[in-house]
């Protein structure tokens, strides 16, 4: 082993160790999909990384973008205003932030409605 690839590697600290390792099963497998993975040793501790491959090991997931995320917060909330607190629909969809007062929190308000009938979300 060249002397700067042994200093390199003795510098590294335990999540580079865990980046370095998700970007050689990317490299190694060449998988598209893999290629981002080695950013998640710097955003998960160790242990919910290892929770993450245990779970998740194998399969290929599409992660939901931020506004998607706070899009459903909002219809969410919408559904406890009327649904749990029997607040008019109008009146709470009045109340919640003036960016989402348009029709795609409308629409995934409805369809939150439908998913909750529908479901029991439980853990077993």
């Amino acid at each position: 082993m060249r002397k700067e690839t042994k200093e390199k590697l003795e510098s590294l600290q335990l999540t580079d160790v865990y980046s370095l390792i998700l970007f050689a099963i990317f490299k190694m497998k060449d998988i598209p999909e893999y290629s981002t993975l080695s950013e998640l040793a710097y955003i998960l501790d160790k242990e919910s990384l290892f929770n993450f491959l245990e779970y998740y090991g194998g399969t290929t997931i599409k992660v939901p973008t931020l506004d998607e995320f706070n899009q459903i917060i909002r219809a969410l909330v919408l559904y406890q205003a009327v649904n749990l607190e029997g607040l008019d629909f109008n009146k709470a969809f009045k109340n919640i932030e003036p960016e989402f007062q348009n029709n795609d929190t409308r629409e995934a308000y409805f369809k939150i409605v439908k998913i909750l009938d529908k479901y029991d979300f439980r853990r077993k």
